[in-house]
């Protein structure tokens, strides 16, 4: 029987109800008006019959249903959880066809700070929508995304001369040497490091297996002689090779943007009267500066990092100046070497 408008006596709200093409509806109007109630249940009943004569219509789908199946199709880093967490939260649950480039600009405006530049919009807002957007798509859900990436002015990588890092190492407390040494000496992401189990750890060999990482393949990281000293003077052989300063894994919550060290890292940071803008990912870009300087080879730095194209790590190739090579050597077997006065290039 065609829908229905019912007014509640109890309340006065209106409720449409009825049955539309075996379906069963009661629900109540968006509206207590009649004249709009009586609309909405005339769109409702055109919509359930469309779509059992032609299927659901693309776009139709919502928001969290392709959000759900994004998460569940496979395992996602916490980072990538935490991004979705704040779209759903500012977004809501709307229909996918209704996600256009508004939506993300609209998005950059509620989540984001206003100094927030296009390289955070990118990996704050359009990354992860296009990513739940495309996954639908690929479904049939809707079309694909067709949100634009900003343009972006390439920043400064920042990375720190051989000297620099044995300030900051000294700087950190006892608890954080151990790791600030492994992210110098391997180029370990933060993440990366602290997921790290002794199971993977093999001093003996020199390496150490990376399981979960950013493009989700298997990585095995060569540790330098001073790397292998620091782990082997670890107080445990079991579970996680780093801990905070309570003697705990790092908690999960905190993983967005370095929280798990940010207090430790800021300290070390100012006690070394280094530039408090430096973060944990600069160690891995010091890493690659520093690998490039030893051995000029592109392609081994890109496959020792993990990154997925030569072209990403070309940044690297002349970041640091000539005349480290002996510092860098010098940090990562422990020994005392005196570097040359040598400034800064600008990058």
């Amino acid at each position: 029987m065609p829908l229905t408008i019912v007014r509640r006596k109890s309340t006065g709200a209106l409720t449409i109800s009825g049955t539309v093409a075996g379906q069963r509806i009661q629900r109540r109007a968006a509206s207590d008006d009649l004249a709009l109630a009586r609309e909405e249940a005339a769109a409702l009943e055109v919509e359930i019959l469309r779509t059992n004569w032609h299927g659901t219509r693309r776009g139709s789908r919502t928001f969290d249903q392709a959000l759900l199946s994004y998460l569940e199709a496979q395992p996602r880093g916490e980072n990538t959880k935490a991004r979705l967490r704040r779209l759903r939260a500012a977004l809501g649950d709307v229909q996918l066809s209704t996600i256009d480039q508004d939506t993300a600009t609209r998005l950059k405006a509620t989540v984001l700070r206003p100094a927030a530049g296009p390289a955070t919009y990118l990996r704050e807002i359009v990354t992860p929508l296009r990513a739940v957007l495309r996954h639908a798509s690929e479904r049939g859900w809707c079309d694909a995304p067709t949100i634009k990436a900003p343009r972006a002015t390439e920043g400064r990588t920042r990375y720190l001369t051989p000297a620099e890092a044995e300030q900051l190492i000294i700087a950190a407390a006892n608890h954080l040497r151990p790791l600030l040494l492994f992210l110098v000496g391997t180029g370990a992401r933060l993440s990366e490091a602290i997921e790290l189990d002794w199971r993977d750890v093999d001093l003996i060999g020199a390496r150490a297996i990376f399981w979960r990482t950013k493009s989700g393949r298997r990585r095995i990281a060569a540790l330098p002689p001073r790397i292998v000293t620091a782990l082997a003077k670890l107080p445990h052989r079991e579970g996680l090779v780093f801990l905070s300063g309570k003697g705990r894994p790092y908690a999960d919550h905190m993983r967005l943007y370095s929280g798990q060290i940010k207090k430790g890292w800021k300290g070390a940071l100012g006690r070394a009267g280094l530039d408090p803008n430096l973060s944990p990912h600069d160690l891995r870009h010091t890493w690659a500066s520093w690998h490039y300087a030893l051995h000029k080879d592109l392609l081994r730095l890109k496959q020792e990092g993990g990154w997925s194209s030569v072209g990403l790590v070309e940044r690297y190739a002349h970041l640091l100046p000539a005349g480290h090579e002996q510092g860098i050597r010098g940090f990562l077997c422990d020994v005392a070497v005196t570097e040359p006065a040598i400034s800064r290039a600008s990058t």
